[in-house]
This record gives C-alpha cells, sequence and structure tokens, in this order.
C-alpha cells in the first residue's frame, strides 16, 4: 500500500488532494449547475430560483475540497452569490436574438450578463471559501457586503437606468436591466473582501465562473435561436436547452477554480461541527431567515432588492452556523415551494402558504441535526426534482414531449451527482486522513 503524500514544510497548505480525478472536479460542478439551472427555469425563476444552483454548487465544492466543516457557510455564501445574477432581465434579449438583425447585438448582451452573473457568484463564493485564513477578518467582510450593495446602486444608477448600454427590447414594454450595478457590485466586494495571501483565491473563483458564464450564456442562447429558426425537433424545449448550456459552462468555471485550488485547502472532517441548537429556536431562525429574503425579494420596490437580502442574510450567516445552514438549504425549499403553490391551482391561497410552511419546517427540521454535505445534496437535489414532477402532472398540467424529456434529464442529472459524491466520499473514507510532516 503507498504511503500517503505528506503535508510539505514549504507549501504549508495542506494535504495535497489525491482521490478525485481532474474529469470529476470538472464533470461534477456542470452536471450539478446544468440541473440546478434547469430546475431553476421551471420550479423558480428571479433570484429566489437561482439559489437552487448556487446551493448545489457550494455543496459539490465542499465535498470535492473537503471543506465539509464550512460546508453551510460556502452552499449559503454561494446560493446567495449565483442568487445575485437572478435579479437581471434577459427574456427581451433572447427575443432579440431570434432577429437576424439584432443577433450579435444579443450575443453581446448575454456575454455581459453571463459574465457579470458568474463574476457575482464566484466573489461571494471565492471570498467565503478564504474565511478563517490570513488575511481574513469578519468585520472586513461585512464591509464588503455593504460596499456590494451601494456600488450596485451606483452602477445601475448611472448606467441602467438611463439605459447607456442596453440589452433590451427599447420600443416593446422595455425592461429595467441591473447588469452594471452587478459588475460594479462583485468587482467592489472582491476589492474590499479578497484580502491577505489567500486573495487570489476568491479572484480565481470570480473570474473563472465569469469566464465560464461569459461563454455559456451566449452558447446557450445562440443553439435556442439556432433549434427555433430552423425548427429542429420543434416538439424540444429550446429554451431549456439554453438554460442546460449555461448552467454547464458556469459550473465548468467553478470546477476549474476549485481544481486549481485544491492543494491549497487544508481538509476538514466529514462532518460540519456545531454546537447543537434546540428545534424549537432553530424553526425560529429559520423563519425569521425565510420572511427576511424571501419578504424583501417580493416586497422591497427596489430594482436590486435581493442584492439587499442577501448582504442580510450571509451577515447573519456570519455570526450563526444555523442560519448560515437555513439560509442555502429552508429559504431555498421554501421558495421553489411557494413557486409550484403561486402556479398550481390547487395550492391557492392559505393552502399554498401552509405547504411552504410545512415543507420549511421540514428542511429547517432535518437540518439542525447532522450536517453532511452529501445528505443535504441528497435532500435539495430530490426535493427540488421532486417539485418539478409535482408541477409537470398538477393541473393545468404542462405534460408534453419535450418537458417529459426535460424531467427525465432532471432525474438523470440529479442520480449522476449523487452517485458521483457519493463515490468521492467513499473514496476519501477509504483512503484515510493524510499524514503530516512531523
Amino acid at each position: 500500500m503507498e504511503a500517503q503524500q505528506p503535508r510539505t514544510a514549504e507549501s504549508g497548505l495542506g494535504p495535497v488532494r489525491q482521490s478525485a480525478s481532474m474529469w470529476r472536479f470538472l464533470a461534477l460542478p456542470a452536471v450539478a449547475m446544468s440541473l440546478g439551472w434547469g430546475l431553476r427555469g421551471f420550479i423558480g425563476g428571479g433570484p429566489l430560483g437561482a439559489m437552487i444552483p448556487g446551493a448545489v454548487i457550494g455543496l459539490v465544492l465542499a465535498v470535492l475540497l473537503r471543506q465539509e466543516r464550512q460546508a453551510a457557510w460556502l452552499a449559503a455564501c454561494a446560493a446567495a452569490g449565483v442568487g445575485l445574477g437572478g435579479q437581471m432581465t434577459y427574456g427581451q434579449t433572447v427575443g432579440l436574438s431570434l432577429r437576424p438583425e439584432s443577433f450579435g447585438w444579443a450575443m453581446l448582451g448575454f456575454t455581459v450578463k453571463g459574465g457579470a452573473w458568474g463574476l457575482a457568484g464566484g466573489a461571494v463564493l471565492g471570498a467565503g471559501l478564504i474565511r478563517g485564513r490570513d488575511g481574513w477578518k469578519d468585520g472586513r467582510f461585512l464591509c464588503a457586503l455593504a460596499a456590494m450593495v451601494a456600488a450596485t446602486w451606483a452602477g445601475w444608477r448611472l448606467v441602467n437606468a438611463p439605459k447607456l448600454v442596453y440589452f433590451s427590447d427599447p420600443l416593446n414594454r422595455p425592461r429595467e436591466e441591473v447588469w452594471a450595478g452587478l459588475l460594479a457590485g462583485a468587482v467592489t466586494f472582491l476589492l474590499c473582501a479578497a484580502r491577505g495571501r489567500m486573495k487570489h483565491l476568491a479572484w480565481r473563483f470570480a473570474l473563472w465562473a465569469s469566464a465560464g458564464g461569459a461563454l455559456g450564456f451566449p452558447l446557450g442562447a445562440a443553439l435556442q435561436a439556432w433549434g427555433r429558426a430552423f425548427s429542429v425537433a420543434p416538439w424540444l424545449d429550446w429554451w431549456k436547452g439554453m438554460e442546460f448550456t449555461f448552467g454547464a459552462l458556469l459550473g465548468l468555471g467553478f470546477g476549474i477554480a476549485a481544481w486549481l485550488s485544491r492543494r491549497e485547502l487544508i481538509p476538514g472532517p466529514a462532518v460540519e461541527s456545531a454546537r447543537s441548537e434546540p428545534l424549537t429556536a432553530s424553526l425560529l431562525l429559520a423563519a425569521a431567515a425565510v420572511a427576511a429574503v424571501v419578504g424583501i425579494d417580493y416586497r422591497l420596490e427596489l430594482r436590486f432588492n435581493y442584492s439587499v437580502a442577501a448582504a442580510l442574510a450571509l451577515a447573519a450567516a456570519l455570526r450563526s452556523n444555523l442560519i448560515a445552514r437555513h439560509v442555502a438549504m429552508t429559504v431555498t425549499a421554501t421558495a421553489f415551494v411557494l413557486d409550484l403553490a403561486e402556479n398550481t391551482p390547487a395550492l391557492a391561497g392559505a393552502a399554498g402558504w401552509l405547504a411552504a410552511a410545512a415543507a420549511g419546517a421540514a428542511v429547517a427540521w432535518r437540518v439542525s441535526g447532522r450536517f453532511a454535505p452529501r445528505d443535504m445534496l441528497s435532500l435539495l437535489v430530490w426535493a427540488a426534482v421532486a417539485v418539478s414532477v409535482v408541477k409537470t402532472f398538477a393541473a393545468p398540467g404542462l405534460v408534453s414531449l419535450g418537458h417529459l424529456l426535460t424531467e427525465c434529464m432532471f432525474v438523470l442529472m440529479a442520480w449522476l451527482c449523487i452517485h458521483w459524491v457519493r463515490t468521492e466520499v467513499t473514496n476519501d473514507t477509504e483512503a484515510g486522513p493524510a499524514t503530516v510532516a512531523s
């Protein structure tokens, strides 16, 4: 049996990650985020829906990088960070891409918007990843969140509000964009939060995720335009193809950043250590997290209202590990059950709110105990897929050949993600802890 690679005095960066091959670092995040993005487009939408692929990629990377000790924190950062991009409007940009005379401008718009989306998500996750390391300060992270909101307002007010560079339809019901605000917010956040010897990790995740988004969004949009223009398999959901493509390449960007960072992060224990909390306290914290994030997103009359919600949620998660769990899991799950209630006549009114409350309470109870990221990933993924199945077959019904194929894709990708993650954890267990040179 070969000896495990020791920690070297020269690097001081911890054991080298050996159990996962490069292809899994790339394939698993790509499939996971493609699945999350497809689900977001069907059972979510907006920033709350974008928390689905965010939470999923956060949990996946916690496993791949063996950062289980801070899995809830990373999942919360990823859910909130990826959720930021969900504030962008791109439906009319899709419309522009279907017309030959505006196709090029639309592709430029998708490149900018995809890059901004990836930059925001990668920045928050990357900065969260260096928590507790050299140069990290809680107060600095809180200041970075406040600066992000202020810069988002400035970018939106100076570029998006006056439509200086505009990628939607200026004539037919023009929509208010926010991509410049998100770009300004993400860059400002990085400049404030990414400090110390490990700051390059935050920039690495931000830039690789931005590259994945800037490539994936226009490619997916071009695929949709091609399929619809030439009536290729008209029964296929080409919009869903756009989402799958965008999600896959954005996830690939996160995966590349994780692969490049694998030697610089000291592995943690398989299960996150946390002080046991009474169930009543956990439920109250869960209700507060849901009320704050969902309430601000639904009710605050501000173009970048979710940026405010995300900043408050991460500030609270910084202070409480249990709140981080609820931001990543309970808020995300409650939001997609609310979406189901809003689109299902049988759940109209009080019935829908009761269903969302019951789902949120169930998830809150589950995350109050043992928090193994592979189990949390399985819970979140299969719950989302189950909701998508209910939405498909419940009245008024969305059953069609193309959508049934989409549901089959959801199930297949969900199985692949869970299988690969469980295999990854099994490999780590069999390998045992890496030795450290004295």
